[in-house]
């Protein structure tokens, strides 16, 4: 039988605490690298749109990207 004392116990703990600590941080910088590229999709995906649909952004865009 093993006799724990308090502070076997109390590092248990605290290691288990930095494993979570250590998780949530992997999934937080997932998530937010999900979320930059699924909103610089949607620039792209809405830039993409509104140049099919019209051709009066035409001549902005391409100044706007190459310059002058």
């Amino acid at each position: 039988m093993t006799v724990k004392t308090k502070n076997t116990i109390e590092t248990q703990t605290t290691e288990a605490e930095e494993a979570v600590v250590v998780s949530h941080m992997g999934q937080d910088l997932k998530n937010s690298v999900l979320i930059v590229s699924l909103v610089a999709n949607l620039v792209v995906f809405t830039a993409w749109v509104a140049l099919q649909v019209t051709s009066q952004y035409d001549s902005q865009l391409a100044t706007f990207i190459f310059g002058k």
